[in-house]
């Protein structure tokens, strides 16, 4: 498969690659010059690109006419994940990914059993963006789902609620009536997927509040790093993607 990697800004002609991309075709990869490497902007173009200089330090690219394939979903998605262990966060934003997430909010939820603060959350935040970025290389995305930085409730509410265009908000919950199927549609849905041990009570009521109605994705349990992926696969269905 030809490699892709993320080089912002893009334009056609001769290329100076960024150091890492430069060692990741050159040291990982074993690309040599005159193959050929696809360079994508994350903001919808891309372009084939063949190596002209691979030396130890830096990697020139000649960039063809750019493109704008459409890959995206038609509806814009937004995933509220509830932290957990930082290998299944992974798992979830490199999934989410893959399946045309817009935009993964970290909640710091009262039962999440990762506790992120300060530093810690702004390097977390950092590592999951660029997780985000590899999985788009690797599915063919030419946009980059943003990570947001780790969230309150209080806080994601108040985005929520000032967000302009027509939107819908799911909480999900297994015990509930209705149904992934049967849930209305907007051009914005908003996903909150609860930690291991569940919402409280307090929780729930703070997103009904906001507007969420609760929906089930199936008649099974899902894990927390599980659900995400279960709801966006079920919405590319509805939206004829499969």
């Amino acid at each position: 498969m030809t490699p892709r990697i993320l080089q912002s800004p893009l334009q056609t002609g001769a290329l100076l690659l960024s150091e890492e991309n430069a060692h990741h075709l050159i040291r990982v990869l074993r690309c040599a010059v005159g193959e050929a490497v696809v360079v994508f902007d994350g903001a919808g173009r891309e372009a084939d690109a063949q190596i002209t200089q691979a030396l130890a330090d830096a990697c020139v690219v000649e960039v063809g006419p750019l493109r704008e394939p459409q890959r995206e979903s038609p509806i814009q998605t937004v995933v509220v994940q509830s932290l957990c262990l930082a290998d299944k966060m992974d798992w979830v934003v490199q999934k989410c990914t893959e399946l045309g997430v817009s935009r993964v909010i970290p909640l710091r939820a009262q039962r999440s059993q990762l506790r992120l603060d300060g530093d810690r959350a702004i390097k977390r935040q950092a590592h999951w963006q660029r997780v985000a970025q590899a999985a788009a290389a690797q599915s063919g995305r030419n946009r980059v789902p943003h990570v947001d930085a780790v969230s309150s409730l209080t806080d994601l509410t108040t985005i929520f609620s000032h967000q302009a265009q027509p939107k819908t908000g799911w909480l999900l919950d297994p015990f509930c009536a209705l149904t992934l199927s049967s849930a209305t549609l907007s051009q914005s849905v908003w996903i909150a997927i609860g930690p291991e041990a569940g919402w409280t009570d307090e929780e729930e009521q703070t997103f009904e509040s906001a507007g969420f109605v609760g929906i089930r994705c199936g008649p099974r349990i899902l894990r927390t790093e599980t659900a995400a992926a279960a709801v966006l696969a079920g919405l590319a269905v509805r939206a004829g993607e499969f």
